[in-house]
């Protein structure tokens, strides 16, 4: 009798301290016995629902009705009534909702022993639905990437074929041969007299002249078209430069072979591709851009983007301030430990609560952005053992973008 009280106090004390809610009860679900695990899932739910804490059947009855059914009518001795059922219940604690997932089982050890196990997943549940999220937003992004692909494509064929033209006006434009209204003014000038005789030597002479204003405004109009075609060439070039950027920081993520870079030829570059939108707005370039600043081993296609990703957002917060100045000061330093690009506008700016977010993923402040560009530059700056901020003093007041590449990478 003693060895049959020590295995049952030897069981209890097992059951006591396992790791799920264990709850003894009889088939009313009057309990017998709860461990500490089970008071602390079924006791705040007791509380909430003002219920008795002796008897576990009432509880489940109000969380999933048809319980009390389900253990009244199960045929069998012993066994398993209900198996890993999931349940999902808000908890009011201090004036928040606290929801919490958890699995229960029933299992019938005779007609006045059942035992009733919870198993709280809510930590589980949690990063399960936090992993759904981030593989959605890993979906979204890479058709996001797809779609951009696409149009960088379709754009890239639309260039090919404006530039196919360009190229053909300006074969056109250099096989154009005025030889023959030059002719005929020498022919005109050579016969003058004659001319002068036959229909007067007023109207002979305005002949020529007209002869002569049609040579040079053909010339003039030949050397505006040449003008003209090279200038559009040149915009078709930074076209297709800024589409190959774009599609290598958009395509694939496989790591590029790194090369020696130079942030200030970088810059160089940078404002070469956006010259033409930054003349257009009449926007005063202050640079600083000494000779000296050093090199480094990096992904230079990367860092052209975060570049013009930069000046275009300075140029656009420029427009959208047009009351304020247009001003835009470029600057390139260093200390002992870092290289450090400083671009800075005297665009329309923003709070504190755009800093915050400003770096991510997703967060955007303009109608057609996406997101994407402020957040991937960090990461590339941070990939070169740097960093990337953009700071503000306010709506109104412009804003700053630091770029720095630590010399640890140099």
């Amino acid at each position: 009798m003693a060895e049959r009280e020590k295995v049952h106090n030897d069981l209890l004390a097992i059951i006591q301290q396992a790791a799920i809610g264990l709850i003894v009860a009889n088939k009313a679900g009057d309990i017998k016995h709860m461990n500490q695990m089970a008071e602390q899932m079924v006791m705040p739910l007791f509380m909430q629902t003002h219920l008795p804490a002796n008897n576990i059947v009432n509880l489940l009855e109000m969380i999933a009705p048809g319980i009390a059914k389900k253990i009244d009518e199960f045929p069998q001795e012993s066994g398993y009534i209900l198996t890993q059922q999931k349940q999902t219940v808000e908890l009011e604690h201090e004036d928040q909702v606290m929801v919490r997932h958890f699995f229960y089982s029933i299992n019938k050890v005779s007609e006045e022993s059942i035992v009733f196990s919870f198993d709280d997943i809510t930590n589980y549940h949690e990063s399960q639905e936090e992993l759904s999220r981030v593989s959605q937003e890993m979906a979204i992004d890479k058709s996001k990437f797809e779609m951009a692909a696409g149009v960088l494509h379709d754009i890239g064929n639309a260039v090919v074929g404006i530039g196919s033209h360009l190229s053909r006006s300006k074969k056109l434009i250099s096989d154009y041969d005025s030889s023959t209204l030059v002719k005929l003014e020498k022919f005109l000038k050579a016969n003058s007299q004659q001319f002068g005789e036959a229909i007067g030597a007023a109207k002979a002479k305005a002949l020529v002249d007209l002869v002569q204003g049609l040579i040079t405004n053909q010339n003039e109009l030949i050397g505006g078209l040449e003008t003209t075609v090279r200038e559009q060439m040149g915009i078709t070039s930074h076209i297709s430069d800024i589409l190959n950027i774009q599609r290598q920081y958009i395509t694939t993520g496989e790591a590029r072979a790194r090369e020696l870079v130079n942030l200030r030829g970088v810059v160089y570059d940078a404002l070469a591709i956006l010259l033409a939108s930054i003349e257009k707005r009449e926007i005063e370039i202050t640079s600083d851009l000494p000779e000296n600043i050093p090199s480094f081993i990096g992904d230079r296609t990367k860092l052209i983007q975060i570049v013009i990703n930069l000046i275009k957002n300075a140029i656009e917060a420029i427009d959208n301030n047009p009351e304020g100045p247009k001003t835009l000061e470029i600057k390139l330093s260093e200390t002992d430990t870092i290289v450090q690009l400083l671009i800075k506008d005297s665009g329309e700016g923003f709070d504190a609560n755009t800093e915050a977010k400003i770096f991510e993923r997703g967060f955007t402040t303009k109608a057609q952005g996406m997101g994407i560009g402020l957040a991937s530059g960090k990461n590339v700056a941070e990939s070169h053992n740097g960093d990337l901020k953009l700071i503000s003093e306010g709506k109104g007041k412009g804003a700053t973008a630091i770029l720095t590449i630590a010399k640890t990478e140099l």
